[in-house]
């Protein structure tokens, strides 16, 4: 079983936590402080600057598409429930620490398994350095304001429950337990990097292929020279993961990448992980991320896991269903205590889904509405 963590991330949702300013006219107002257009235009620009959207046919982006007045009400109940949670944050003194902050950075590019696809993923969503540091901060700052309203708390006999009712979950197949170390070594990166430092465009297509190859070379050579190290001694593995691996999630833990099974991994990494004998250094395993070195530290058969094995993941997927119960109820008490107001009617859920229906909308200011969104 491989649970998959529910968060509150920019990787997860870039509506809910994108940092908004915007000195424009307020189209919503949430206890007295003003949504502005602005803001709503900036957090829909990131939709329409998305891959995904931007394929999407031409009649799903069209303005009163159902697809974008489905999105226009999903950004509007994204920003009430922003605004209402920074006027918590402020009454309860709720706030994050850099360390927090790069503490959950970390916490995300482990799950990812490099730095290198944490840093894909941001460049594909087209997320900054400076929004993905305010996504991970608000992060922080709901679990703080979840941890002191609620009890998220998972006793020792919940998680035995749970393995015992839901064994069928944990009956993996053959799995190893691997160590690595990372040397990036992407082509394409390394070209781009060259590209944007040639400001003149001196280069010839050949000077920069050239160039790529050379640093190629440099990163290849860099590997084997680590690879001649951990040979000369497997112990220092861990220390030498820590100095040398790119890959920032695993080097804090001396390249340990816990139990994994065959698909879990690119295939070129697998099919040496899964074919050299523990405690055994492999060859340099070429993948799209770089170079790798692994070694094999256990194995473990098809069939069920021992609750021993698998108690620290059930017990962190059931602090997080709580956590997620706990968020929802705080939200639908704000909401419900709130005084919301829409200035502009056409940012008013219960007149988007009018639309939707393809009933009339009142305009002007007795369409105002003074309700809770919903």
């Amino acid at each position: 079983m491989k649970f998959t963590k529910v968060c509150l991330s920019a990787l997860c949702s870039l509506l809910l936590f994108a940092g908004c300013t915007s000195n424009n006219k307020a189209v919503i107002t949430v206890n007295g402080e003003a949504i502005t257009r602005g803001e709503y235009n900036e957090i829909m620009n990131l939709v329409k600057n998305n891959p995904q959207f931007k394929n999407a046919p031409e009649a799903e982006k069209a303005e009163n598409s159902p697809v974008m007045l489905m999105t226009k009400e999903r950004i509007v109940q994204d920003l009430i429930i922003k605004k209402l949670l920074d006027q918590e944050y402020k009454k309860r003194n709720i706030a994050a620490s850099d360390a927090e902050i790069e503490a959950k950075k970390q916490e995300i590019i482990k799950q990812l398994g490099s730095e290198e696809k944490f840093n894909e993923i941001l460049k594909q969503n087209n997320v900054s350095q400076k929004r993905i540091k305010e996504d991970l901060a608000n992060e922080v700052k709901v679990n703080k304001l979840v941890e002191s309203t609620s009890d998220v708390k998972v006793s020792d006999k919940e998680v035995k429950d749970f393995y015992n009712q839901n064994k069928e979950r944990f009956d993996y197949p053959e799995r190893v337990k691997a160590s690595h170390i990372l040397i990036e070594a992407n082509p394409e990166l390394i070209k781009k990097s060259i590209i944007d430092a040639d400001k003149d465009g001196k280069l010839s297509a050949a000077d920069i292929d050239k160039k790529v190859k050379e640093a190629m070379d440099k990163k290849m050579a860099l590997a084997k020279d680590v690879r001649a190290q951990v040979v000369a001694n497997p112990k220092n593995f861990a220390q030498l993961a820590q100095k040398y691996s790119d890959d920032k999630g695993s080097a804090q833990k001396g390249g340990d990448l816990g139990f994994f099974p065959r698909e879990a991994m690119v295939k070129e990494f697998s099919d040496v992980a899964f074919s050299i004998k523990p405690d055994t250094v492999s060859e340099i395993v070429v993948t799209r991320y770089g170079n790798h070195i692994i070694i094999v530290t256990d194995r473990a058969a098809a069939g069920l896991a021992p609750f021993e094995q698998v108690q620290g993941e059930i017990k962190a997927y059931l602090e997080q269903n709580k956590k997620i119960i706990a968020l929802q109820k705080l939200f639908d008490g704000l909401k419900s205590n709130a005084k919301i107001e829409f200035n502009d009617p056409s940012f008013n859920p219960e007149n988007i889904q009018k639309q939707l229906r393809g009933e009339a909308v009142q305009s002007g200011p007795n369409a105002q509405n003074m309700t809770p969104a919903k």
